[in-house]
């Protein structure tokens, strides 16, 4: 009786690079305001409602959005975790070259 090895081709395909934000659960660290290195984490879609500080519009339920926060203020890591800020992506990605939105 001859038996036949399958062999995977696993180890022949591709290689991809990976992926750091990826990898991080799409968090990334990023300068904000106040001169502090923040938290960016990307949300797919809103589960309510929001009021971004960057330009006082509403975040739908349903859009996609980041929240921010830091951990390096003066009343610590969990005080920065309560104020963390849901802003539009583009509100973001701005938020140095306007003047932010007073709520």
């Amino acid at each position: 009786m001859i038996w036949h090895v399958r062999r995977s081709k696993k180890y022949s395909r591709e290689v991809h690079p990976l992926n750091p934000e990826r990898l991080m659960g799409g968090r990334s660290y990023e300068p904000g305001p106040g001169g502090f290195e923040y938290i960016v984490q990307k949300i797919p879609h809103a589960k309510k409602e929001y009021i971004c500080p960057g330009c006082g519009g509403v975040i739908a339920v349903g859009e996609a959005h980041i929240v921010a926060w830091t951990e390096e203020g003066w009343f610590g890591k969990e005080a920065g975790q309560r104020d963390r800020r849901h802003w539009h992506r583009s509100c973001w990605a701005a938020r140095g070259q306007r003047i932010p939105h007073q709520l």
